[in-house]
């Protein structure tokens, strides 16, 4: 007999009178009255169903198959292990990622993947980089650091160099000139001093922390040039964004990816683009060889646009109680779609952690 005094919980309650009830699958042992598992127990709420709804579709398909083909090549790996982590937010391993991406799904310039096209997508929530660390400074950088630490190694190869060996300053200044014009784009941020000293070459540099503050103002602006004067700065932005548009709905497509014209005029920018091109390119021929392998055909276009129709919701779920419970998730692929991923190997993920 159990005596309890004040007011009992329902759980405790219904523990009470699964006690009195016994265990009738083992009436040997004792049950609990109150259970001793600390895990949370689900909790039911009532959701109005009249007023379920979605909102935010992002674009999920076509990111989150090109990130299901780097993770098979193992790309994601090696740009790690060849771009070091440094002190900055986001590695650029990872920022070139983004590139290769938006370069397979949508091919467009950094300026509109920054603005536009990475926040309208699930990149933020498959690649954990917040849509307000993805700018087009930052887009622009991505290879730009790696000019400073070339600059850095090289001075430092010289400077062994000079030790070790009596060389002319005229010499040094010729290949402190050649690593320099190889690195331009971090050219500025040293000031290399080279000096003869009983007829051996010295050299000693410095980094101007100044220039390196300008660039990162000046980094990724773009300058209009015009003859219109009677125009405001908001309306010459507002044309040639539309002009952009307007290039976009009817550019030539040199390939599936784009990689030509290249608008690119330093020799840097020109090779980083043409970097990001060839790992979109690898991921398209990847692609391309899967879609052979199962059988679907010689088409891997069609297979990629028409798994980029999977999107990415919130489902928002209101309470009764005023509460509302928001759900990330995939949107169910259509028959087709799921015969497509099934023949592929490829498994949809149902939902995401926001």
């Amino acid at each position: 007999m159990v005596a309890y005094l004040g007011q009992i919980k329902e759980a405790e309650r219904l523990g009470v009178k699964q006690a009195a009830e016994g265990n009738k699958k083992s009436p040997y042992r004792q049950l609990q009255l109150f259970a001793h598992d600390d895990r949370p127990q689900p909790e039911w709420v009532e959701v109005d169903a009249a007023n379920v709804r979605v909102e935010n579709q992002l674009d999920f398909g076509g990111p989150w198959l090109a990130l299901e083909l780097i993770r098979k090549l193992k790309l994601d790996e090696f740009l790690e292990s060849v771009m070091p982590s440094g002190k900055e937010d986001v590695p650029w391993s990872r920022m070139a990622i983004v590139l290769a991406i938006s370069r397979l799904c949508s091919p467009s310039s950094e300026l509109n993947i920054a603005e536009h096209y990475y926040a309208k997508t699930a990149m933020p929530e498959l690649l954990g980089i917040p849509s307000n660390k993805v700018y087009d400074e930052r887009l622009y950088r991505t290879m730009h650091d790696r000019f400073e630490q070339r600059i850095d190694e090289a001075l430092k190869k010289v400077e062994i160099s000079c030790r070790k060996r009596k060389w002319k300053k005229e010499t040094i200044d010729r290949r402190v000139g050649k690593i320099m014009a190889r690195n331009s784009r971090a050219a500025g941020l040293f000031e290399v001093e080279v000096n003869e000293i009983d007829g051996r070459a010295v050299i000693s540099w410095t980094k101007n922390e100044k220039w390196r503050d300008w660039a990162t103002l000046n980094e990724g602006c773009y300058l209009l040039r015009t003859n219109v004067a009677n125009w405001s700065a908001e309306d010459l932005w507002e044309a040639y964004i539309q002009l952009t548009e307007a290039e976009a709905a009817f550019r030539i497509h040199k390939s599936d990816l784009r990689i030509r014209p290249v608008w690119h005029q330093r020799e840097d920018r020109v090779l980083s683009h043409i970097l990001v091109c060839f790992l979109a390119y690898v991921l398209w021929k990847t692609l391309h060889q899967m879609t052979k392998s199962a059988g679907l055909g010689d088409e891997p276009r069609r297979i990629f646009e028409e798994l980029g129709k999977i999107s990415l919701v919130d489902v928002v779920l209101p309470a009764r109680s005023g509460v509302e419970i928001r759900r990330r998730c995939v949107r169910r692929p259509t028959d087709h779609q799921a015969i497509l991923l099934q023949r592929m190997g490829l498994l949809l993920p149902r939902q995401i952690r926001s």
